[in-house]
Order: C-alpha cells, then structure tokens, then sequence
C-alpha cells in the first residue's frame, strides 16, 4: 500500500473513534463586570419583585458588577412542574447565563426530598450544559414551625454537595433575623409568604451569593416599600452567608 494512503486511512480511523468535546463557556468570574443570571421558582421568588431589588442593589455605585435577571416563576410552582412544562428547559438555553438560582416549593423538600433531588438533578445537568452555575435557593421555614429549619438545611446542604451547586442560605438569614429581632415582621398574615422586609433580607441573601467579593448588601430601592430594621437585615444576611463560607 502507498505510503501516502496508508497515513489517509490511519487519520480516518482515529477520526472515526474520536470524539470533540463542544466547548462551554467558563462559570462567571467573580471579578466580572457583568453577569446573567436566571431565576427559576415560584411566589417566593417573585413577591415585591425581589430579583429586581437584587439587580436594583448591584446597581448601587458601591457594586463591583452588574447583575442582569430574568424570572420564570408561578404560584405554588414546584421544580418538577416548571421542568414538565417544558419553558425552563427553553429560559435556559436561550441566553449564556452565568447562574440559575433555584425555587422550589417550600413544603417538598421537608415531605419528599428525593422528588425535589430528582428535578434538581435534571434541571443541574441543563444549566452544566448550558455553561452556567445552579445556585439552590434554601428557603425559611413557617412562621408556626420554625424547628423545620435545620432540615431544610440539611436537606439542600446534601444536594448541593452532590451537584457542586452554590447555596444562597436565605431561610438561615431569616432565622438569624428573627432570633435577633423576635418582633421583626417576616411573614405576611398566611404565615408564609414574605413581607417587604422578607423580600429585602431574601434579595441581600441572594445578592451576597452572587457577589462574592462583597461583604454587605446595599440598602433597599428608593422606590420600594417599606423596610423594618434595615441595618438588623444586611447583618443577618452577612451573617448567614459567613457561617458557610470558608
């Protein structure tokens, strides 16, 4: 056989057994100017509009970098119906976002984790895929129960060290929050859903999260409402997120 044909035929043999990895996109760095972030939940995500009051903050002058939303969020969504519908998979892939924060229904994780565990897993490999970072959205628990927090805790501490995944520990923030300041209002009348100042403490938790290089969220939009103990809920917030950093 001619040399020259026989090096053709070698080449399309190891062709043929190779494989070219696609190449992803690099997680945000946190000295990036910009980021894009999505957020994907329910009620809890977008009551008072929390995800623009995070974007508002990044916003402030003291801010290192700017943070760009989207939310794809309904009442009383869990992550197994936002992933059967089919939208998120589609929010997803439409832009190089650099985190995905997500939701899921508050109740799930303490009456079936593994259900929440399997959507998790799904929805982790998309945003991979996808080049991006899943932040878990560690939700606080009911006004009448507050013992449930630890497993809550426990429950998205596991799944995160399975995934690699980030932790915004807002239901820590709340319960650092209110052993500080018993008569600090949280909860809206259901016991459940948060108040103005339960959206700012939740969107200086996820702002932290998101801004590493910052040790304190800033105050609340002008154009928000109202806001108890403004101070009491950056320092719960700062709080929080040291008791699980390094």
């Amino acid at each position: 056989m001619p040399i020259r044909c026989a090096v053709l035929l070698a080449a399309l043999a190891f062709a043929s057994n190779s494989t070219v990895a696609e190449p992803q996109r690099t997680p945000a760095r946190i000295d990036q100017a910009s980021v894009n972030v999505l957020y994907i939940g329910n009620s809890y995500t977008y009551f008072h509009r929390m995800p623009d009051t995070v974007s508002a903050m990044a916003g402030d002058v003291v801010s290192r970098r700017q943070l760009h939303a989207k939310v794809v969020a309904s009442p009383g969504a869990t992550l197994q119906r936002h992933w059967e519908s089919g939208a998120v998979q589609v929010a997803i892939q439409e832009r190089n976002w650099d985190y995905v924060v997500l939701q899921e229904q508050s109740l799930l994780p303490l009456e079936n984790k593994e259900r929440m565990y399997e959507f998790v897993r799904l929805l982790d490999k998309e945003i991979k895929l996808n080049g991006a970072r899943t932040v878990l959205f560690l939700t606080w628990a009911r006004r009448d129960r507050p013992e449930t927090q630890a497993a809550l805790d426990a429950a998205f501490g596991a799944i995160a060290a399975e995934l690699g995944a980030l932790v915004a520990p807002v239901g820590p923030a709340w319960q650092i929050a209110r052993q500080r300041t018993p008569n600090l209002q949280l909860y809206t009348w259901d016991g459940s859903h948060p108040t103005p100042s339960g959206s700012y403490l939740t969107a200086c938790v996820l702002y932290l999260t998101l801004q590493p290089l910052e040790s304190q969220c800033p105050a609340p939009p002008s154009d928000g409402a109202a806001v108890q103990a403004i101070d009491g809920l950056r320092s719960a917030a700062a709080a929080a997120l040291a008791g699980q950093r390094p």
